[in-house]
């Protein structure tokens, strides 16, 4: 009897080391959280390759010169925290990212300068130039 209560007693050790280790990780740790990704389907039901990247690191977005009318973006989140990439004034896209994180979504169809802002940060701006 004596063993079986070693054993159990050894398991939940194990298992509450392991459940701790987890919990851990969200902390300080240096190992970033894993990406989330949001792929768009194209009309055929395969996997659109992004045609331009936005990045946003250090609280800042970075952006490309310009995308054209209707193309697939990718915004990939390099900071801790979760972001937006939000329309300011004509509306037409408010993208989500998770920190760590990768979406895609497609650009505009009308061409013209969109001023970007993070909801969460609103002191993170910029300008998407569609043409």
């Amino acid at each position: 009897m004596k063993t079986i209560t070693h054993i159990w007693a050894v398991a939940a050790a194990v298992s509450l080391a392991a459940v701790t280790g987890c919990a851990g990780q969200g902390g300080g740790s240096s190992v970033p959280p894993p990406a989330a990704s949001s792929v768009v389907p194209s009309v055929d039901g395969a996997t659109q390759a992004a045609e331009a990247v936005v990045t946003i690191r250090d609280f800042k977005y970075e952006v490309p010169a310009s995308v054209k009318p209707g193309a697939m973006v990718t915004v990939t989140n390099a900071d801790r925290a979760p972001h937006t990439l939000t329309v300011k004034d004509k509306g037409g896209f408010d993208v989500e990212v998770p920190a760590g994180g990768t979406v895609i979504f497609q650009a505009p169809d009308e061409p013209g300068d969109y001023g970007i802002i993070c909801t969460f940060h609103p002191q993170m701006t910029g300008t998407l130039v569609v043409k």
